[in-house]
């Protein structure tokens, strides 16, 4: 059983490093930067397991400051994303700048590096380093895959027989997606960890929680339209 639990633990710190590979697979960024991003990332989780018995991830994920990080990381991915796909389909390729959006260290996946070098050490008893050297080496191995497999994609679906060329647009609309997930994250995340923490004295708010979490997925999908609508324009006015 507490393999399996290792086993899970590190499948999400894999998961989270997907973000950060796809951004630079999709970017006409070189080896030697995925490599300097790899190390600034094992750094952090070495640093993350460190100090996990110092912080309180619970606290500052249900924070005000936890909801303006996440909705203002949202808007740059939203606008990074849009800039990306607008000037790829007026010529120009801006991916090796707004790609950094996407790969850059943030508060999200430094939360994550901590979240799991904690869940490690219930299960396995090793040092803090130790623990945050094999989730950022397991973090690090999901960056080089996902940023190879990225790169090489067009080649991969052409023995598939299916015709898909990896372009910066396509990192663009990636960005606008996680950008709206984030968005939905930042409403989703505390308004669920307020309505556990005040359910045995206010039943009520538990309610207002759900509201809150409807209200935002529906301006998800309004959001998400408008942005459909315009891409189209944009590509009608191109073409």
């Amino acid at each position: 059983m507490a393999a399996l639990i290792v086993i899970g633990i590190l499948s999400s710190v894999f998961i989270f490093g997907l973000k950060t590979g796809i951004g630079c697979g999709f970017s006409k960024t070189g080896w030697k930067v995925v490599f300097v991003l790899c190390l600034l990332y094992f750094v952090i989780a070495l640093v993350a397991g460190y100090f996990m018995d110092a912080i309180d991830v619970t606290s500052f994920m249900s924070s005000p400051l936890a909801s303006a990080i996440h909705i203002t990381l949202a808007l740059f991915l939203l606008a990074g994303g849009i800039v990306t796909m607008k000037k790829w389909h007026s010529g120009c390729d801006v991916s090796n700048k707004t790609f950094l959006i996407m790969v850059f260290p943030c508060p999200v996946c430094m939360a994550a590096l901590l979240v799991s070098c904690v869940a490690l050490s219930t299960v396995v008893e090793l040092d803090g380093i130790l623990i945050g050297a094999l989730v950022g080496v397991v973090f690090v191995i999901s960056i080089l895959i996902t940023t190879f497999v990225m790169k090489n994609l067009s080649k991969i679906t052409k023995k598939l027989n299916i015709n898909f060329e990896g372009t910066p647009d396509t990192l663009g609309a990636i960005m606008v997606f996680i950008g709206l997930f984030y968005l939905v994250a930042a409403i989703m995340i505390p308004a669920y960890i307020g309505a556990g923490a005040a359910a045995s004295t206010m039943p009520t708010s538990y309610g207002t929680a759900e509201l809150t979490i409807l209200a935002g997925v529906v301006l998800l999908i309004l959001f998400g339209a408008v942005l459909t609508a315009a891409a189209d324009r944009s590509r009608e006015k191109s073409a």
